[in-house]
């Protein structure tokens, strides 16, 4: 059915102002994480400083996915309102004249009537790597995981298969995250082989703070047959974070694509 936006007025383009799409990717390390935070070295807040000395006007920048601290983005999706057009080169290449190379705007255009970076995604794409064994690759330790060589793969692929569905993940979520419900729709889960290892490739209607995290480290324990499968199901019907397995580490876990419905 087409899409009938239901948004409050105020997430609705104030009257002449002109907002842009922009796409962005980012290596998490060392930064606070997506959300600007008064104390922290964090995406939004570095991509809001070059934007307004670009345009020579304080900007806000709203993201799509809130990535945590040390959280990579290989396809974050923002947007911003501004005073006057701009070109889509323009803002590019200035806003990346004025950020860390860790940060780069890949892509910028006019945004499509009706268009929210966070509330007119319809779905998100989280990946984590691990890699079996002690040892990584200098060039790949700030991007995957390393785990223990004795997992046992169907054990662990058996587990993933009980994701896709509707479900209470709070016991996976840290503390503090911003939700109103902890109900989530996860459309996919899969690990996949990949050069470095293998990933977990996961695809859902929104994620709880740290729930990605929470999962592998849960899924990580039933491949080392320290969690049943039936007991891994059992944490899907909700409950306290503690019952389930410790956080995985942020520095392999990457956002991967965020897919938006028709917008207008």
């Amino acid at each position: 059915p087409p899409f009938v936006d239901e948004r409050p007025r105020e997430h609705a383009v104030p009257e002449g102002l002109f907002r842009y799409r922009l796409d962005i990717a980012y290596i998490g390390t060392g930064l606070g994480g997506w959300q600007r935070q008064p104390n922290a070295d964090t995406v939004q807040a570095r991509v809001e400083a070059a934007l307004s000395e670009l345009v020579g006007e304080s900007v806000a920048v709203v993201g799509a996915s809130r990535t945590d601290a040390g959280v990579h983005a290989r396809a974050q999706v923002a947007h911003v309102d501004l005073g006057r057009p701009f070109s889509n080169k323009g803002l590019v290449f200035g806003t990346n004249h004025r950020l860390p190379p860790a940060i780069r705007v890949l892509a910028a255009g006019v945004a499509p009537e009706g268009f929210h970076a966070r509330f007119s995604a319809a779905a998100k794409e989280y990946a984590y790597r691990v890699r079996p064994g002690r040892f990584v690759p200098p060039e790949l330790v700030p991007f995957v995981l390393a785990v223990p060589d004795r997992l046992d793969l169907e054990r662990l692929r058996a587990a993933t298969l009980l994701l896709p569905g509707r479900y209470d993940f709070s016991c996976f979520a840290i503390a503090g995250g911003s939700h109103r419900s902890s109900i989530r729709t996860l459309f996919r889960a899969a690990w996949e082989d990949e050069a470095a290892g293998f990933t977990l490739r996961i695809t859902g209607d929104g994620f709880l703070r740290g729930m990605v995290r929470g999962l592998v480290g849960t899924l990580l324990e039933v491949a080392l047959g320290q969690r049943s499968l039936a007991g891994f199901a059992a944490l899907l019907a909700g409950g306290e974070r503690g019952a389930a397995g410790p956080t995985a580490p942020a520095h392999a876990l990457a956002l991967e694509r965020i897919d938006y419905r028709a917008a207008g």
